[in-house]
């Protein structure tokens, strides 16, 4: 099959059939105590016809998703604004 790489040249590819080994998350923990979790979950993988100039390795073209979650310390916490007010015009009570 033919692909469009990102520079808009077409190469032929060939679809790579690949079982997921561990998918790992990265955290990151921010200098205002939030923690970061991020991971990559990838849909499909795809070897061009290309070759690395460098390695000799074929070129690989992966598609995938990225996920993130995110525990904020209490204290940054805010509710958002109401969309919809109360018919006396009142906001949000947060108890």
């Amino acid at each position: 099959m033919k692909v469009r790489l990102p520079n808009g040249s077409e190469v032929e590819a060939t679809n790579v059939d690949f079982e997921t080994m561990k998918e790992d998350w990265n955290e990151y923990k921010l200098e205002d105590g939030t923690v970061l979790k991020f991971k990559t979950v990838v849909s499909s993988i795809i070897r061009t016809e290309n070759y690395d100039p460098m390695s000799g390795d074929p070129v690989y073209h992966v598609r995938s998703t990225n996920i993130l979650r995110v525990k904020v310390p209490d204290e940054l916490k805010r509710l958002p604004a109401s969309r919809k007010q109360s018919e006396e015009g009142e906001g949000v009570e947060v108890g």
